[in-house]
């Protein structure tokens, strides 16, 4: 084949997966149309190439992501400006990143500890470095960042283990910080979140300060009905959301099992007994969801009639309140500080938040609920979409408010 011929065969491929990749039909609404099909395209390769690494035998698809995500933390890294002290600490045997302001305006100063997104196995505090310093700058105080460990090396408990080890310590600590102990919030995305709310339930049986603040932005916070509208309109890596049914039902299996045992089972959705469906049905209730989100119920195949397990797989975990805190009892529920919930309009967890911002508002809780309209899932770390940094210095003032 003539060499020209060649590269011209070449560039057509290659324009053809690039276009294949950008193209994603983002809503009419959407906040910054031609970015966020950027994003999505990013996500979409880094998938693609983990896929593609694990199968050659070059690592497992998490390892290979781990890896390929951290070129984002590279090209957001926040420069070093010298208004803020970090330094990286161990808070009784859990790693941790401590960002203090260098004039701050208050001390004791309050304090934000945050928990870290991806899935409870991708990202580190490294993805997160560059919004913790903006936080820290623009709320003027101090802030923690977890480094627990991650599954599937990790499973569940042991993540939120460290998560409340490292809670504990820095409220139990606070005065070496200059920190007011009567002023920590506790914050966290996506996993973060379900780690952020599973921790501050399990504070409720520790004798310690109790939090003043609870943030959770676009939180997951169950694994019982994977068939809410928000997941159906976000099934697969063709969705407008990179945060979608499969990849959800991915995490959550690493999560629980270090394994993935009942892929097929959670994508119909009988991974619950039908038992267990009633019993949690008033917690998880379509009539919760803004109206404009509600759809028809899709009936699922006949669940298990046996309670706690699936295929020989113990599935009580996702039952458990510590991994899916929107099943937390009504007098628990009660107990956790004021509360603010972010949601996204194109996320696969929409409707997570949605249920448990109503179902607090129902018990009459101090609770705030944003939800932010044309973004989508992780939009608060694409510093390069101007509503994520307007989002940073509201959220900042909010802070500032409420802490």
């Amino acid at each position: 084949m003539d060499s020209r011929i060649a590269v011209l065969v070449a560039w057509v491929i290659f324009g053809g997966l690039l276009a294949q990749y950008l193209y994603t039909p983002f809503p009419e609404n959407a906040k910054h149309p031609v970015k966020q099909r950027f994003s999505r395209a990013m996500v979409r390769m880094m998938h693609d190439i983990a896929l593609i690494g694990s199968s050659l035998g070059l690592g497992s698809e998490v390892n290979i992501t781990r890896r390929v995500s951290e070129l984002n933390t590279l090209f957001s890294r926040e420069p070093d400006d010298g208004t803020l002290w970090v330094e990286d600490k161990v808070f009784d045997g859990v790693q941790v990143r401590v960002y203090t302001p260098s004039g701050l305006s208050v001390t004791p100063s309050p304090a934000l500890i945050n928990i870290h997104g991806g899935g409870w196995a991708y990202l580190d505090i490294d993805g997160y470095d560059a919004f913790c310093r903006r936080v820290a700058k623009h709320a003027n105080i101090v802030v923690i960042s977890i480094d627990y460990r991650r599954a599937p090396e990790y499973p569940f408990p042991v993540p939120l283990d460290d998560c409340v080890t490292a809670v504990k310590y820095f409220i139990s600590n606070a005065q070496k910080f200059n920190v007011d102990q009567n002023r920590i919030g506790l914050t966290g995305d996506s996993a973060g979140g379900n780690l952020a709310m599973a921790t501050a339930l399990r504070l409720q049986k520790e004798d310690v300060p109790k939090l003043k603040l609870l943030s959770l932005m676009y939180p997951t916070l169950q694994s019982f009905d994977l068939n809410l509208p928000s997941y159906l309109e976000n099934p697969d890596r063709r969705s407008t959301s990179f945060c979608m049914k499969d990849t959800l039902i991915h995490c959550m299996q690493l999560y629980a099992f270090g394994n993935e045992p009942l892929t097929s089972a959670m994508i119909k959705n009988i991974h619950i007994s039908k038992e267990d469906r009633e019993k949690y049905s008033k917690d998880i209730n379509m009539e919760m969801l803004p109206s404009k989100y509600r759809k028809e119920r899709v009936t699922s195949e006949v669940a298990p009639t046996t309670s706690g397990t699936v295929k020989g797989v113990d599935t009580s975990v996702f039952l458990n309140p510590y991994f899916s805190p929107l099943l937390a009892s009504d007098d628990d529920l009660r107990k956790l500080p004021k509360t603010y919930v972010m949601t996204a309009d194109i996320d696969a967890l929409r409707d997570d938040g949605f249920l448990l911002a109503n179902r607090m508002k129902t018990l009459g809780l101090d609770l705030d609920h944003e939800h932010m309209e044309g973004l989508e899932h992780g939009f608060v770390l694409f510093f390069y979409y101007k509503s994520s940094l307007d989002y940073i210095e509201n959220y900042s003032t909010y802070l500032k408010k409420n802490l």
